[in-house]
């Protein structure tokens, strides 16, 4: 896995060498991100694809870890993610999702409840001139999603910074 801490380091944490601990105090790295890159950079091994995966930064919030990695390394892991997901929640002790960088609320939005589907997004103006977006999903899948509604909107709006609500039809 990409990372701007160095491998050497990782594998040494908490002894690193002179640049990788500025990035640690800076705040650019923190603890969460070395954890969750030393269980990815374990899994490497089992998963070929993760060597070419960029890391960006981990976010935990509410028993779930997010992983933020760049454009196109969605993809990449798509047809593996399933197993690395579950091997990954093993030896974190929690729910993580693997969530692409963008910018677009709808694809963020989808790498958090998968495997749900989205039934359709509307543009809300509002008297401001802003707007937001409603996401309907299917009344049936809202069991599948393990995420308050309104922490999930708070999630999507710091990821993207658009305005979601979602709605269940």
């Amino acid at each position: 896995m990409k990372t701007t801490l160095c491998s050497i380091c990782l594998k040494n944490y908490p002894l690193v060498c002179v640049n990788c601990q500025e990035k640690i105090d800076s705040g650019e790295i923190s603890e969460l991100d070395v954890r969750v890159i030393r269980v990815f950079m374990n899994l490497e091994k089992s998963f070929p694809p993760l060597k070419e995966t960029t890391f960006l930064r981990a976010i935990q919030t509410n028993g779930l870890i997010i992983v933020l990695v760049s454009r196109g390394d969605g993809r990449r892991l798509r047809p593996i993610l399933r197993k690395i997901l579950r091997l990954a929640e093993k030896e974190l002790d929690s729910i993580v999702r693997v969530v692409e960088e963008s910018k677009n609320p709808q694809q963020i939005l989808r790498d958090l409840i998968r495997p749900v589907r989205i039934l359709g997004i509307n543009t809300i103006w509002l008297p401001d001139n802003s707007f937001e977006r409603k996401v309907r999903i299917s009344s049936r899948d809202q069991s599948r999603i393990h995420l308050d509604i309104t922490h999930l909107e708070k999630i999507v709006y710091e990821l993207s910074g658009e305005r979601i609500r979602i709605s269940f039809d």
